[in-house]
């Protein structure tokens, strides 16, 4: 199954997703039909039981799905709908339809819930850098009741959204709950890591997105430097060349290691400091990516035109996501 659905996901990508359909997406278009081609092939259930509809995958084989979403900048949310998908699974919830989003839980204090008079509940609270959130159907996320955390799922309707994006123009919404109601509320699913869980979850889905990204540079780099020819040669025959590439491709093969044993520790003991360690690493490894990538590329790679800046503006966002640099190294 795994080795199917890491066909399936590359083979789809590469064909539906664009220079073009990037730059419909970064204009605010939501590409509905690949959406559907998602679902359709059951990726976005993943990681749900089989006996709950989905494919019954570990964390393990589910990564080179999330990694290839990274590889072709997939402008939809694959990878978080994975996440919310899984979590409402382990919480012995049904799984809604449609694209769902999750909310780092961060340092900030968790929104708090209380018993509304007609049933149900009604949330308190800001939540802020909501991935693709006013295009999700409903929200996962970790309040507070009655002194213990709880996960929510809240319906995506009728809520003033404030519009943000990240340096890749992908939705960061945020959104002033202000008594919003939610009919479904569980105790959190994983009392042993609570919110940080989510938070911890959401990390390693950047890593293997930040991966993917990577291993694109490294191909779109060495390809482009046999191509660019310079003072009579491709500029891939010129020893510094040659060097930055060697550089590039161990960042890139880091960043990779360090992501696919994060997601193959998932459910261990030491899932927490496997994520830390990815998370960190492969943060320092975008930024001196995307810096080789550029100045083998030159004045191309910065234009509209050219798919690398897709990449690096993602990898610029999605490091500083789920937990910086920093943050995951005092972890």
């Amino acid at each position: 199954m795994r080795e199917i659905l890491e066909d399936s996901i590359r083979r789809l990508l590469q064909e539906q997703v664009t220079p073009e359909s990037l730059r419909q997406a970064e204009s605010g278009e939501w590409s509905g039909a690949l959406w559907s081609m998602l679902e359709e092939g059951g990726f976005t259930m993943a990681l749900v039981r089989e006996e709950s509809g989905g494919s019954g995958l570990t964390w393990g084989d589910a990564y080179p799905v999330v990694s290839a979403a990274g590889e072709h900048a997939l402008p939809l949310p694959l990878p978080e709908t994975m996440l919310a998908a899984w979590l409402l699974d382990r919480a012995r919830l049904a799984v809604p339809p449609g694209p769902l989003g999750v909310v780092d839980p961060g340092d900030a204090p968790l929104p708090t819930a209380q018993t509304a008079p007609a049933g149900g509940w009604r949330l308190q609270g800001f939540i802020a850098q909501v991935p693709w959130g006013r295009a999700v159907g409903h929200v996962v996320l970790a309040v507070q009741f009655e002194g213990h955390r709880h996960l929510a799922l809240l319906k995506n309707e009728g809520l003033d959204w404030v519009h943000d994006s990240n340096l890749a123009r992908e939705p960061r919404d945020a959104l002033a709950l202000d008594g919003a109601m939610v009919q479904t509320m569980v105790p959190w699913p994983d009392a042993g890591a609570g919110a940080l869980g989510l938070r911890q979850h959401g990390a390693m889905l950047r890593t293997a997105q930040m991966a993917g990204a990577m291993e694109r540079l490294v191909a779109l780099s060495a390809r482009y430097a046999t191509e660019r020819v310079q003072f009579g040669r491709a500029i891939g025959e010129f020893q510094a060349i040659q060097q930055q590439l060697a550089v590039l491709a161990c960042a890139g093969a880091a960043a990779q290691t360090a992501a696919a044993f994060a997601f193959e520790q998932a459910d261990s003991a030491g899932a927490a400091l496997a994520t830390a360690s990815a998370k960190a690493r492969s943060s320092l490894a975008a930024g001196e990516a995307t810096s080789i990538a550029h100045a083998t590329h030159g004045a191309i790679g910065f234009t509209y035109e050219h798919t690398l800046h897709f990449l690096s503006r993602r990898l610029w966002s999605w490091r500083s996501e789920f937990g910086h640099h920093a943050w995951w190294s005092g972890r």
